[in-house]
């Protein structure tokens, strides 16, 4: 099982997810970060490869982690911009966000281990039968 989890992966999938939602909210002021975890979650299944169990657990780990540190920045930033009085009435929405996060991030870590695969299976050099 310890062999299974890539930390190497999972760490630069947390970093690249936060980097780009922080940049995606500061340029457009909207949030799109279900595009990026799905996106990353796809950049962490091809980084681990191997099974689809095994994107699966990382994409697992990484949704989970990720999920958590980009809510926490969203509490923040409501709570900076003045909805501290009503974040109890947010947090319904905030935990079905965190799970959504964790839930396109595992599809995204599912997504990228078939991509690898088939990637693999296309690049293997074919052998022909010479008669």
């Amino acid at each position: 099982m310890k062999e299974m989890i890539k930390w190497r992966s999972i760490i630069i999938g947390i970093v690249s997810v936060i980097a780009l939602y922080v940049v995606s909210n500061i340029i457009s002021g909207l949030n799109i970060s279900l595009v990026d975890f799905l996106l990353v979650g796809i950049v962490v299944g091809f980084m681990v490869g191997g099974t689809y169990k095994e994107a699966l657990l990382n994409g697992t780990i990484f949704g989970v982690i990720a999920g958590i540190i980009v809510t926490i920045i969203l509490l923040i930033t409501y709570v900076l911009a003045g909805y501290g009085a009503v974040i109890g009435l947010l947090l319904n929405s905030l935990i079905m966000y965190l799970v959504l996060s964790i839930i396109v991030a595992i599809v995204g870590g599912v997504l990228g281990s078939f991509i690898k695969a088939e990637s693999k299976a296309n690049n293997s050099p074919k052998i022909t039968k010479e008669e």
